[in-house]
């Protein structure tokens, strides 16, 4: 008797399906809140355009976390520990980042949220490319991507003129 016809695939036991990627989608805006928020409050007195980027994007990470959170608490499942590929680029960079706020390095901040920006998008480009995503589940993150893709470029605009942040790349707006 074959030993390997009982065994399931691997995929069987462990499915990177749904409920797992949106955890790690939920984790990567999770993350992003908190660090933005922190370096909000750090920003220097009287420094309203840094701290107010950085606050709208803890919010803007905020109701991405919301939606996200809405959908996984209707879901059932198992409790899916995110990987590593799951943390931002924040998190994977707190020394850079600890480093830049202790400087009060405006510029750097505005490099690493950038960066960070990017990655996210990169983690729903990687979580779209999921061909175990239930339809409802893949039509959300797509929606999702297209407005980190406008935060994406917005961080990118607010490293050269930071007070032009906010209204640049709302495309729906135009």
């Amino acid at each position: 008797m074959d030993n390997n016809s009982d065994m399931k695939p691997s995929a069987e036991i462990r499915p990177e399906g749904t409920d797992a990627t949106l955890n790690e989608i939920a984790m990567l805006h999770r993350q992003s809140s908190g660090y933005y928020r922190d370096i909000a409050d750090a920003m220097e007195q009287g420094d309203d355009t840094g701290s107010g980027y950085f606050t709208r994007l803890a919010e803007y990470h905020d109701g991405m976390l919301e939606t996200v959170n809405e959908i996984l608490s209707d879901m059932s499942g198992g409790v899916h520990t995110p990987s590593r590929s799951a943390e931002t680029y924040l998190k994977k960079n707190e020394g850079r980042l600890n480093q830049a706020l202790q400087s009060k390095n405006t510029a750097e901040l505005a490099e690493l949220a950038h960066e960070n920006e990017r990655g996210i998008s990169n983690g729903y480009e990687h979580a779209l490319g999921n061909t175990q995503l239930i339809d409802f589940a893949k039509e959300l993150l797509q929606k999702q991507h297209r407005e980190v893709l406008i935060w994406v470029n917005r961080a990118d605009r607010f490293k050269t003129v930071p007070q032009d942040f906010n209204d640049h790349y709302d495309l729906d707006k135009k």
